[in-house]
């Protein structure tokens, strides 16, 4: 949930902004603030084989996938959610504020001024039509508080169901195959609630393994955000594949989500990295996984690296073996580099999908 900052995290960001910026630019594809589609990926599950289960994947998410407006403080994404899923997107972070008996999109207690129906699941039922062979996860969950409602949650959901839910997957089993759920998208259900028929709307949120380590006192935390992300794709590896892991990128409260993402001085896809204040030599072991950049007569600038980047150099340059994935990563502003690190750690082949196979 997202809190105004305090005065003094305020100052603290606004110091920052004042520190030397480096004097070139920074783009890494690992990162985009630009509002269109960053990548071209609407049918990438379908070269994936079809008895592999969900906790043997590789997935590209979200973190609140719907938080486009309130400035730099509260946005997370500028891609819509159709956007988002032809890029490679496959899990979603949905926050509805139950109000008026309608569930709204919400940040904290910012209003997205978007609906569940008409602009989630409307857009999650017209991509799987257009691409039967892929899925999409969405962690459902309610957002600040209810106001003005005369049914409760479940109520307000099953209307929406009745109305968008043709291709929501009923939980049959905790870990399905892939050819299970083609062509469906999965709740992962994070409210009180069983349909009327006595079961679970999708699976339980709680039984992820989760690293989400967001609240940022300052800029200079982000080194421990970092180290969080990585132990845990570290532990994703090593893990049983009945089990879902899931790997926050995001942080937020201290610093702002586009600066945790990008290590930038300003959202700009573009804009240059923040100095960290230190040097090297004389801090060499200091944030060892942070660029060393401008360097002169042996001296170099400790920059900011953001979590995204880091996250896309570590797929990258590091083997993970097929069948222990790093599981669902999810991301604030992810670029193309990010996104396609993640599902090239799946075991992609020349198979296509066939529903008569």
């Amino acid at each position: 949930m997202v809190r105004l900052i305090p005065a003094y995290f305020s100052a603290i960001v606004l110091s920052l902004t004042t520190l030397p910026s480096l004097c070139f630019s920074h783009n890494d594809a690992a990162y985009s603030h630009d509002k269109r589609a960053v990548a071209n990926n609407p049918n990438w599950m379908s070269r994936l084989r079809g008895n592999k289960r969900l906790g043997e994947l590789s997935l590209p998410g979200t973190h609140d996938s719907m938080s486009t407006k309130g400035g730099d403080i509260s946005k997370n994404q500028t891609m819509t959610l159709i956007e988002q899923l032809n890029s490679g997107i496959r899990v979603l972070d949905i926050r509805t504020r139950h109000i008026n008996n309608k569930f709204k999109i919400y940040h904290g207690i910012i209003p997205q001024k978007t609906d569940f129906g008409e602009d989630v699941l409307k857009s999650i039922d017209a991509f799987l039509t257009a691409n039967p062979t892929e899925t999409v996860l969405f962690r459902l969950r309610p957002e600040y508080k209810p106001s003005n409602n005369t049914q409760g949650y479940t109520d307000t959901l099953n209307r929406y169901l009745a109305q968008y839910g043709e291709k929501r997957w009923i939980p049959a089993e905790t870990n399905p195959m892939l050819d299970q759920v083609r062509g469906k998208f999965i709740i992962l259900q994070e409210f009180s609630g069983i349909t009327k028929d006595g079961y679970a709307y999708g699976l339980p949120y709680k039984d992820i393994i989760k690293q989400d380590k967001y609240k940022m006192k300052t800029n200079w935390d982000l080194y421990d955000k970092w180290i969080a992300v990585k132990h845990h794709l570290i532990k994703a590896k090593k893990r049983n594949p009945d089990t879902l892991h899931m790997n926050y990128l995001s942080g937020a409260y201290g610093s702002f989500p586009y600066f945790v993402a990008s290590g930038h001085s300003s959202n700009g896809t573009s804009a240059p990295r923040l100095a960290t204040g230190l040097t090297t030599p004389g801090w060499k072991k200091s944030y060892p996984d942070f660029p060393r950049v401008s360097c002169f007569i042996g001296i170099c600038t400790i920059a900011f690296e953001g979590i995204n980047v880091l996250t896309a150099d570590y797929l990258e340059n590091n083997s993970i073996d097929k069948g222990k994935m790093p599981g669902i990563i999810m991301a604030d502003f992810p670029g193309k580099r990010l996104i396609e690190n993640i599902i090239n750690q799946n075991e992609l082949s020349d198979y296509g999908f066939n529903e008569f196979e």
